[in-house]
């Protein structure tokens, strides 16, 4: 059983973590690091992400022109480098959260339907 919770959790989570990197960017812009360790602190520690499960899908999102970035000092000699949610990404942004939505809304009504119900 704990397998299967595992599983439906990883699944989830890939899903997902693109809409939430987003939802962050939507806010203000933030480094790599910064974003990994807000999601961390916003979820009590119950979701964290890899940075390097992370950034293929922060160039995917660049290479897309849904985000830009640019680099800025941190200190005498380190650079970081900061995500900028575009205008694209925000229309992109909200679909995935309509479509979310839209299928939890459906996915809820299926679990606590019985025969005879219909999901409109």
């Amino acid at each position: 059983m704990e397998k299967i919770k595992s599983n439906l959790l990883s699944n989830l989570k890939k899903a997902t973590i693109e809409m939430l990197l987003l939802k962050l960017l939507s806010e203000k812009d933030m480094y790599g690091y910064q974003l990994s360790q807000e999601l961390k602190k916003r979820s009590g520690g119950s979701y964290t992400i890899l940075e390097g499960s992370m950034y293929p899908i922060l160039y995917r999102l660049t290479d897309q022109k849904h985000i830009s970035f640019y680099e800025k000092k941190a200190g005498k000699r380190q650079t970081r480098v900061y995500y900028h949610l575009e205008t694209s990404g925000l229309d992109y942004l909200k679909g995935l959260i309509q479509s979310y939505s839209d299928y939890t809304a459906l996915i809820s009504f299926l679990l606590h339907s019985s025969e005879g119900n219909v999901y409109e």
